[in-house]
């Protein structure tokens, strides 16, 4: 098959399509700043009084003793403004992932009525304004918060799938790893930044835990400023794209088969091995992440007994490293793909079984580190490492598997993935609601055996390449058509060649 113009033209090295990454970038940022503050700022908010159990019970480990320098600062946090249990801080730590998975069920139709860009920029505003009001919602009744949260997790929803979409438009395949690594590392940027800034803005008086709801929020309104200037639906409609940028992105045969956008196959999808092998293998990072999102900070609070600001700031350190795991993974990656040393296929499955190893391993660490607080903080973080890695893995194979249906897939995936991430801080709730360190080893193996599953699973059975339903009937049967009408024009035999293999 003769060279594509990508292959051939050489595109500048900065270009619209990274202005669509830094945007892409500012968007996960967003979305966790604004999930990463609440996980925090909960621990500030609510009454953490723990009863002492020493005296009930035969083990020592079972609860963590205070160090002398920690002992008086933690008396003064414990004492929040609500009174809320284990079970209510679970819901309405979760509630936003539901709200986020009732977003993306019927993404496909409003993809098809708006733009991915419109709808961005409408979940990038709902979130935002949601999180503007959370003071409110809470000083009304928790299930006021909980719906908020669930408000918030519906905004959220909406920019988060339509990303996808903007991203198959905008990267080709040979940039597509590093790219999307690149916004998806927002994430951990986010919440590295959250958590720092959440533990000391709780810290100040005059601004206390309601401060960080507004400084959120109110990023978040700089944020759609940003998508309403830069952001653009397709190279096409953009009105200042070089022609070579303008070639290079638009020869992308496996998602430009069609100016129309076919239906979702999804008949063959939901028969397809690779699709529920990448469902599992996404299942198992979701689980890694959400961990960190929703309980980490509350078990620094509670069982390692860190003050608000060194809560924040050990908190901070897992997504630091998971972005230093993901922009290290994906440069390899890249160069290992430009050097055609492995295939997209290989190389995903690589990263992701890489990361499900070490952030297991990592997570047996933190339980081996007993009532140690920077030990288990540090294990902690090097497991978060490690499913930065994985980013390069299940989390994006969905555009490998089919980029002409990212926005559909991604809907699918990450919506089940929402699921993972509205239940764990529930059970977690459930299991140690009287905050013991044993209860919290019985969530270290949970999710150890969860993670490492998943992985198993999408190494076996998941693959990366281009899946044949990426290729729907109705474009075949146009192309075949498209022949026909070539013939009558005697169109040369190779030129008919070249247009039958694009579907093989």
């Amino acid at each position: 098959m003769p060279d594509t113009i990508a292959s051939i033209v050489k595109p500048p090295s900065l270009g619209y399509r990274h202005v669509v990454a830094l945007i892409g970038f500012a968007s996960c940022f967003l979305i966790n700043i604004q999930r990463m503050s609440l996980g925090v700022a909960i621990v500030a908010m609510v009454n953490q009084t723990v009863p002492d159990r020493l005296a009930d019970s035969n083990s020592t480990a079972m609860v963590c003793p205070y160090s002398n320098e920690t002992k008086s600062s933690s008396a003064k946090q414990t004492g929040g403004d609500f009174s809320w249990s284990s079970q209510e801080q679970g819901l309405v730590l979760g509630i936003g992932f539901l709200g986020f998975f009732f977003a993306t069920v019927p993404a496909a139709r409003i993809f098809a009525a708006f733009q991915a860009r419109r709808v961005a920029l409408f979940g990038s505003i709902l979130s935002s304004v949601v999180t503007l009001l959370c003071p409110v919602a809470s000083e009304l009744h928790v299930n006021a918060m909980i719906v908020a949260q669930f408000v918030r997790g519906i905004g959220q929803g909406f920019l988060f799938v339509s990303l996808f979409v903007l991203m198959a438009n905008w990267f080709p395949r040979k940039e597509r790893g590093l790219l999307s690594t690149c916004v998806i590392s927002g994430y951990s940027i986010g919440s590295a930044v959250a958590s720092a800034v959440t533990g000391y803005i709780c810290d100040v008086p005059e601004l206390g835990w309601s401060g960080s709801f507004y400084i959120m929020g109110g990023v978040g309104i700089f944020h759609a400023a940003l998508v309403i200037v830069l952001l653009y639906e397709t190279p096409q409609d953009h009105p200042k794209i070089s022609s070579t940028e303008l070639l290079y992105l638009s020869d992308d045969e496996e998602k430009n088969a069609s100016n129309d956008t076919p239906k979702t196959p999804w008949r063959k999808i939901l028969t397809s091995i690779p699709f529920y092998a990448l469902l599992i293998g996404l299942l198992g990072q979701y689980w890694c992440f959400s961990y960190f999102w929703t309980v980490h900070s509350t078990f620094l609070g509670t069982i390692q007994h860190f003050p608000i600001t060194e809560n924040g700031v050990w908190s901070c350190l897992p997504f630091l490293m998971k972005a230093f795991g993901e922009y290290s993974s994906s440069s390899i990656s890249n160069w290992l793909l430009m050097k055609k040393y492995v295939n997209v296929d290989v190389l995903r499955r690589t990263c992701n079984s890489i990361g499900c190893i070490g952030f297991s391993a990592a997570v047996l660490g933190t339980y081996f580190s007993g009532c140690n607080g920077s030990m288990s903080a540090v294990t902690a973080a090097v497991s978060m490492f490690f499913t930065g890695v994985a980013t390069a893995g299940a989390m994006i194979t969905c555009i490998d598997m089919a980029p002409r249906f990212a926005g559909s897939l991604s809907a699918f995936l990450n919506g089940a993935g929402c699921w993972v991430s509205f239940l764990l801080p529930i059970l977690v709730g459930a299991i140690t609601k009287n905050k013991l360190l044993e209860e919290w080893h019985t969530v270290f193996f949970i999710s150890i055996s969860f993670v490492m599953m998943s992985g198993i699973i999408f190494v076996i059975f998941g693959s990366a390449k281009v899946q044949p339903w990426n290729f729907v009937e109705e474009e075949i049967k146009k192309d075949i058509n498209s022949i026909e009408l070539n013939k009558q024009k005697e169109i040369s035999p190779q030129s008919i060649s070249v247009l039958s293999n694009n579907h093989r």
